[in-house]
């Protein structure tokens, strides 16, 4: 293979660096950067690396890649919010390149440029480069294992089927079965395709199977033989049952994601001026790659859209491909005469999202304070996004600049300013929300009624389980009680921070022990007997019981 350009060297230095330097813009979002956060933070301060813990509470919903390399960077960096942004950066970077090389390998250097740049401006990839959760992580290890299972096929070479199962078990420890199963839905069925089902055998190497076993095993060895019930639990219960199961959260109307990957790469279709042809992948895309790219598109969207449950970080596994769809359309109509679409399509589509930005504070109903308090930074984001646009377009007119040049830089405009607007627009976030700290002791107990804070315990760096308050025989569905609740069926011990109400006015009634309650707003009702400070707060009533 042929070096890299300079060009291309600097754009895959770049392009994760200006990701991670967004991602340290906003506030940690609940609930996922809350949860998974904390359950770092906990893995990190407890040295415990086996067992994933939410407030103290085994969390087996899914496995701890993401908490391995959280904390093994908290080693490094210590407990930090920039720290666990690294990861979905990092994911993010590990998908840009595998996209690069595989295209560059089997199409064109220029083609596999345009791809990440296309990529890294897509509006649901750039969000997810800097949120915590596993969405991002599992994608990458599934693009990954389809890329290298792919070259294998196609070129032979076994450090890269090697690679794969590297990559497969990445998957796998990342959210579990969806790991393998993915990429096994995507390959096998594309190599029966190209008349390669010879290869099936050697695709199935032993000691690739044998690497995947090895880097999987130990944690599910380990677990299970703490917690025998563990198995049928991740398995049976957050596998199956959740991909089948219509009593989760999120319930989406099957085009869900095809609404959101129409979203998410519309400006870029306005540049291409929806010129979608089929001509244009088959006379660039061999065919063997342009077989792969549409079954992994179209396979990967059904797959997800099965389940009733969606959420918009779910469809991940499948932007590679579509990406190098449009990286494809786009290169065509760089050598055409553009339209008027074309030409203003995205400035006008960036200059509208500005314009909503500068009207929603006047419109959203409630926390018009906290709008109010962030004005100033709303109106700077929502007029450089609707003015810097034409800027760039009046120099790409003015030939300073090419049509993909403005274009690619007016998205990058348009990506930075959205962590701003997010700043500002995030009422849900409890970072601004710390004024009660000052009341804190050191033996201060800390009890949450009716409902989990998320993101309290890591912003106040806790280090002993918080007193959850709730009719605990009775909570069902899925929500963070649940969630925490499932804890005991591994350790029933921790029973005694699941308080009652009796429980609750037991401790209340204890005069030397400093409390701290937690609740939503207008939820706790004390008693006019009880002697207290009281604290409201935006997303929380604060209760400070025996300052």
């Amino acid at each position: 293979m042929q070096p890299l350009t300079r060009s291309s060297k600097l754009l895959l230095i770049f392009l994760p660096i200006w990701l991670f330097l967004n991602s340290l813009v906003r506030p940690m979002s609940v609930p996922d950067e809350g949860r998974y956060g904390d359950i770092s933070r906990a893995m990190f301060e407890s040295g415990d690396w086996i067992t994933p813990r939410l407030d103290g509470f085994p969390f087996m919903h899914k496995p701890p890649l993401l908490h391995w390399i959280s904390s093994g960077l908290m080693e490094v960096f210590g407990v930090h919010l920039w720290v666990l942004r690294l990861v979905p950066t990092l994911a993010a970077t590990l998908m840009l390149v595998s996209v690069f090389f595989f295209t560059r390998k089997y199409l064109t250097e220029r083609l596999a440029q345009l791809s990440v740049v296309i990529l890294a401006t897509s509006l649901l990839f750039f969000g997810s480069s800097q949120y915590i959760n596993h969405d991002l992580l599992v994608a990458t290890w599934i693009t990954l294992t389809v890329f290298c299972f792919a070259d294998f096929t196609l070129s032979g070479k076994k450090s890269i089927l090697f690679l794969g199962y590297i990559a497969c078990a990445g998957g796998f420890l990342s959210k579990g079965l969806i790991g393998v199963l993915i990429p096994g839905m995507v390959i096998l069925p594309w190599v029966i395709y190209c008349k390669e089902w010879r290869k099936i055998p050697s695709l199935l190497n032993p000691f690739g199977i044998l690497l995947f076993l090895l880097l999987i095993g130990p944690w599910l060895y380990l677990t299970n033989n703490q917690y025998p019930n563990f198995l049928h639990y991740f398995f049976i219960d957050q596998q199956f049952s959740r991909f089948s199961s219509s009593g989760f959260n999120n319930k989406q109307p099957w085009y869900f994601y095809l609404l959101i990957l129409f979203a998410s790469f519309l400006p870029w279709f306005l540049a291409s001026g929806f010129k979608f042809s089929a001509k244009t992948l088959q006379q660039t895309l061999p065919r063997p790659i342009l077989a792969l790219m549409v079954w992994w598109f179209f396979s990967v969207t059904l797959f997800f859209s099965i389940p009733p449950s969606k959420l918009a970080g779910y469809i991940l596994p499948s932007v590679a491909p579509l990406t190098i769809f449009v990286a494809v359309w786009i290169n065509r109509v760089l050598v055409e005469h553009k339209n008027l679409l074309q030409r203003i399509g995205v400035p006008l589509f960036i200059s509208v999202f500005g314009l909503g930005i500068l009207i929603a504070p006047h419109v959203i109903k409630g926390n018009h304070e906290f709008y109010l308090a962030h004005l100033t930074r709303i109106n700077i984001v929502g007029i450089i996004l609707c003015i810097s646009p034409w800027l760039i377009f009046a120099a790409s007119q003015a030939k300073k600049i090419s049509f993909l040049q403005s274009t690619a830089l007016s998205l990058m405009v348009l990506c930075s300013g959205i962590p701003f607007a997010v700043q500002a627009f995030d009422t849900k976030t409890n970072s601004d929300q710390l004024q009660f700290q000052q009341y804190i002791k050191p033996n201060t107990q800390f009890v949450f009624y009716q409902y989990y804070f998320y993101d309290l315990p890591f912003l106040l760096n806790l280090k002993s389980p918080v007193y959850l308050v709730n009719d605990w025989d009775h909570v069902d569905g899925d929500n963070s009680s649940v969630e925490i609740k499932d804890g005991l069926l591994f350790e029933p011990q921790l029973k005694r921070y699941l308080w009652s109400e009796a429980n609750l006015q037991q401790a209340l009634s204890n005069p030397k022990q400093p409390i701290m309650l937690f609740s939503r707003p207008n939820t706790f009702k004390p008693t006019n007997s009880m002697k207290m400070k009281v604290i409201h707060a935006r997303n929380y009533d604060v209760f400070i019981f025996n300052p």
